[in-house]
This record gives structure tokens, sequence and C-alpha cells, in this order.
């Protein structure tokens, strides 16, 4: 039996999870040239909510109803149609949210299983991926800078924390409730919080980064970014990953306010990237990930969700801010 989650209608407003279905097929057969492969985890992001808006901009991953639901998996190849892989083979690749995929093998990766499916889901897939690149090849930190991280306590957000810090900078997250600012600081290693939850923002950047913020490494847009753009140095770099506070909503925002007259004014930079960019230099994120997990500069932070049953619901706790770490779930 192959179960498969398809995404049945476009929500209106936030998300929820009677907008998608579980069906059961048969296990698809691959054809020449594939591969087929049993998946054991895949990732859930805010990213996900986002394909639902069907823009062009998101390519094969734009959604439509009566498509399965897909995200970054990594899983056991059981046959293979092509010499490259074989049975027992770890791989990871975009797929949809089901037991079994048949998958061209020019579209797989393989993983030498030198670490568990869950790093090759995390720090050593995607959203690793977009934290490693977006920070130090996009935003370029400096030791003794200050680094303001949204969304810190995500899966992005918090491996960006960390590698601030080994970079040698001053990390200040911003996260939604105490609980979540104390686990930052304790655990995941911030230097100092801003709830958003609790108001005034532009109050309390002032009160937590008195001389400005050298850079931002924004996952959410909205009021976040309307009140960093404020708070930033003069030459100071804005690193755009995600839009989350956007996402969820069938009508988003307009702004923010501030652009592009902040960014003239303060001589600020913005860039946005892709982390398929940079896809010929995973490689270099596999090399630096692993040696800082055996030394222990940089943790994993894993939220594990059992059950293909409970994707949909685990998407809709993502969206509202339930986890802390990445949130993958194990098929």
């Amino acid at each position: 039996m192959n179960r498969q989650w398809i995404y049945t209608a476009a929500p209106a407003g936030k998300l929820t999870t009677d907008i998608f279905e579980l069906r059961k097929l048969d296990v698809p057969e691959p054809g020449p040239g594939e591969v087929l492969v049993h998946n054991r985890y895949f990732n859930v992001m805010p990213g996900n909510r986002a394909y639902m808006h069907a823009n062009p901009i998101h390519g094969p991953n734009s959604l439509h109803a009566g498509q399965p639901m897909v995200s970054v998996a990594v899983g056991e190849v059981v046959s293979s149609n092509d010499p490259g892989f074989a049975p027992g083979d770890m791989v990871q690749a975009m797929s949809a949210w089901q037991d079994y995929v048949a998958v061209p093998a020019q579209n797989l990766v393989k993983r030498d299983g030198a670490h568990s499916a869950e790093h090759y889901v995390g720090l050593l897939g995607h959203t690793g991926y977009t934290a490693y690149f977006g920070l130090l090849h996009v935003g370029r930190p400096r030791a003794g800078e200050t680094l303001l991280v949204s969304a810190a306590a995500g899966g992005v957000g918090s491996a960006v924390v960390q590698l601030g810090k080994i970079s040698g900078c001053r990390v200040v997250g911003v996260a939604g409730g105490p609980e979540k600012c104390a686990w930052l600081e304790e655990e995941v290693g911030a230097d100092a919080t801003i709830d958003y939850k609790a108001g005034d923002l532009a109050e309390q950047l002032k009160q937590t980064c008195p001389e400005g913020v050298d850079l931002f490494f924004d996952n959410t847009g909205g009021p976040v970014l309307e009140a960093a753009l404020d708070a930033m140095k003069n030459g100071g770099r804005i690193v755009l990953c995600g839009n989350t506070a956007q996402y969820d909503s069938d009508k988003p925002m307009s702004g923010p306010k501030g652009v592009p007259l902040t960014l003239i004014l303060k001589d600020l930079t913005m860039k946005g990237f892709a982390c398929s960019t940079y896809w010929d230099q995973f490689g270099e994120a596999d090399r630096h990930y692993s040696s800082w997990l055996e030394d222990g500069r940089i943790k994993p932070f894993y939220h594990v969700i059992e059950g293909l049953e409970q994707a949909p619901s685990a998407l809709v706790g993502v969206l509202g801010g339930a986890n802390r770490g990445m949130t993958m779930v194990r098929v």
C-alpha cells in the first residue's frame, strides 16, 4: 500500500487540516531511468504553505487542487532502473508526501550514511543549507557584529543563531513568547532575545540593540522586517530568507513601510536568495556541519512528528509556531 496526502482546495485564510485528503494507492513501478524510493523522513516548513498560493515563481512545487503535497525527503532505495543506485542506498530528493515514490535518477542525491537520516533532512538537508548559504555566503557576518534573526526558534532560524555565534557575532533572536525566548538563550545560544508577541517591537529593538543592527537575517517579513529597518546601522545588510508572516493567508499584506526610502537614507543592502543556487556547493556545507557536529559547536534541534498520517497537523503546527527547531515527519 502507498499512502499519499493530496492538497484538495485552497485554504480560506489560515491553513486547516480539512483541505488534505489521505489516499491509498498501489506502490508505483519505476520506469526507465527511475528509482523506487521508500520515504523515511520529510521536512515540514512554512514554505509548504507558500506553495499553495500557486505562484509560478515556485515552479514545479507550486500546488494546485488535486496534487500531492511535496517536501524534501530522505529515503531508502527499494529497486532501481539506473546503474548509479542500488537497493539499500540512502537518497534525498524533493518528494510527495507518501510512502513510496518513483523518482528520475537525475533528481536524486545519494547520501553516504555517515550520519543519521534525520541529519539529512535537518542540518545536512535543505533547511540547514538555507541557513548556511543565506548567512555565510549572502550575509557574510563578521566577528563583533550584531546579528538579528527573526523566527529564530524555527528550523532555519535556530541554525542561523548558532552559525552567527560560530562567526563571532552578538546574536539577537526574535521569537514568539517567553518560553521560546528562554529556550533560544539557554539551549541554542542567543545572546539576547526579543518577544514579538510582547508588543512595541521598535522599543524592544532599541533596548536590545542600542547601537543598531549590522546584519538582519529575516525569515518572516511583515511587522518584524518593518521594525528592523529603523534599527539597522548605516551600511547594514538584510538577508531575505522567508516571508512566514504572510504565508498563512489568502490576502498577503502590502509593505513593509520604509522601502525604498530607509534603504536609500541608511545605505542598506537587502538581498534575497534561493538555496538551490548553491546546489554545486552543498558539499562545503556538509563538511562544515559535520565538523561542527563532531566538536559540539553546533547542536541539532529536531522536532520529529511520528507517522505520515500526522503530516497535515504538523504543517498547521509549524505555521502556528508550535515547533522548536527543524520539523520533520518520520514516515
